[in-house]
């Protein structure tokens, strides 16, 4: 591998956002691990691999794009200063053909699956650029209300992997994720706001003063929590207890940025919110398996 390939290589992983990533690949396999029911078997996991290598190539697509479509906007940002798209280590150009070819790919690894895991892994990514990035993103706060449907997909992709369907338990999944989304982001946007101001990205806490963003997060995952505790139905009381336990730390976190409404506060609490989504996710896969 030459140094040139192995550098260009290590730019289109930095722009998919492996973090990110990380956590959709959570989500994949939660909803996997539910969908496959009690009617475990080894075989059943060769399903797997399909939805995380095609979902985790979507993704990246997805997030490599928009690292082409922002260049001007990262450019004004101190946060996305590092991207490789920014210091024109990757053109706009580029990222466009490398994140629809890796879309492409990902879409047809699903099929490996099945249809519906190909769909999902699609509709997540045509959400994340089309519905997110392009159309909403520039133009309106509720941008990562609507796009946090890219997030559930992952998980309604992980769920019909192993099973095949779409059913109330994959939809409630998906919704958590979806539901979890906006307080996340608007954590990161309220530490950030300098950054978005000047990118004129109207996130929420670009429209309004810090109190209403805090108490907007609040308000937010306090409307997510429920469907975080819906799963109760198909995993028990533990996942039950557990779940609360979760919740009232992260609304301790909130309430602490509401009573202070200042970018360290928002970084806790957005420090916070990622580990939440994941513990959760965690908690429900070892139930489902356990």
């Amino acid at each position: 591998m030459s140094i040139a390939f192995s550098r260009k290589l290590n730019d289109y992983i930095k722009l998919a956002k492996p973090r990110v990533i990380s956590l959709l690949d959570i989500a994949a396999l939660a909803g996997f691990v539910l969908g496959l029911g009690k009617s475990v078997n080894i075989f059943s996991w060769i399903h797997l691999l399909p939805v995380l290598i095609g979902g985790s190539l979507a993704a990246g697509g997805g997030m490599i794009i928009n690292g082409g479509l922002e260049i001007e906007k990262d450019k004004l940002m101190k946060r996305n200063s590092w991207r490789p798209t920014v210091k024109g280590e990757v053109s706009k150009g580029e990222a466009y053909t490398v994140g629809i070819v890796a879309a492409i790919i990902g879409t047809v690894v699903g099929l490996l699956d099945n249809l519906l895991t190909s769909f999902f892994i699609a509709f997540g990514f045509l959400v994340y650029v089309l519905v997110y990035s392009i159309w909403l993103k520039p133009r309106t706060w509720w941008n990562i209300v609507i796009g946090g449907l890219a997030g559930s997909a992952a998980a309604w992709a992980g769920y019909a992997a192993s099973s095949g369907v779409f059913n109330f338990e994959s939809l409630l999944l998906g919704l958590l994720v979806f539901m979890w989304t906006p307080g996340h982001f608007w954590s990161l946007a309220l530490r950030f706001k300098d950054d978005y101001v000047k990118a004129e990205i109207p996130m929420l806490p670009v429209l309004v003063d810090e109190r209403t963003s805090a108490k907007a997060i609040a308000v937010s995952n306090i409307l997510m929590i429920p469907f975080a505790l819906s799963l109760t139905l198909y995993l028990g009381v533990i996942y039950g207890i557990l779940v609360s336990i979760l919740s009232m730390i992260l609304l301790y976190y909130n309430f602490r940025l509401i009573k202070n409404p200042n970018k360290d506060e928002a970084w806790r609490s957005f420090k916070f919110s990622s580990p939440y989504l994941a513990i959760i996710l965690i908690i429900a896969i070892i139930l489902r398996l356990v």
